[in-house]
């Protein structure tokens, strides 16, 4: 398993694993509409040219996920939009393997000590999936609001050095 950058001929493979109103939501809250296209994916990576955007591909560089590095202050990054990517492959520890490369490309490339995330309130495949990999959650009080319904927002953090 590797991370590759995410390209332009990597979109229609994201834009297929966004399958739902739901899987957008989980994937990126409010980030973008459903359904995904490629010129949403053109003009945010177009907005954000520090963030460091990967696809996740086995040995054959097959795309099983996709997730981001996204720089903060205070010698930290967060992670950010992480799916894998066909729901069959999901619960099987493909998640930590990401955030592991993910994690170390930060460490490559940043000068970092803690990764944060956001999670979705009530997405517990990947709440396990954190915990599971050390990370913990900090006091924060953030909601987002989608189809006139609140969600909340939980913070996890991971000291890395």
């Amino acid at each position: 398993m590797q991370l590759i950058p995410f390209q332009e001929q990597h979109f229609q493979t994201l834009i297929n694993w966004i399958i739902d109103e739901e899987t957008m939501l989980r994937f990126a809250g409010i980030a973008f509409d459903y359904p995904l296209t490629r010129e949403q994916l053109t003009d945010y990576i177009s907005k954000h040219p520090e963030r460091l955007i990967y696809l996740f591909v086995d040995g054959d560089l097959t795309p099983v996920g996709y997730g981001e590095i996204i720089p903060q202050d205070d010698f930290s990054a967060r992670l950010g939009h992480l799916i894998i990517g066909e729901s069959q492959k999901r619960g099987k520890g493909l998640g930590q393997q990401l955030i592991s490369l993910l994690n170390q490309k930060a460490l490559d490339h940043l000068q970092i000590e803690r990764m944060d995330l956001y999670l979705l309130g009530g997405n517990k495949p990947a709440e396990k999936c954190y915990l599971k990999y050390g990370f913990r959650f900090v006091e924060n009080d953030f909601q987002i609001s989608h189809n006139n319904k609140s969600y909340d927002i939980l913070k996890m953090s991971l000291n890395l050095k």
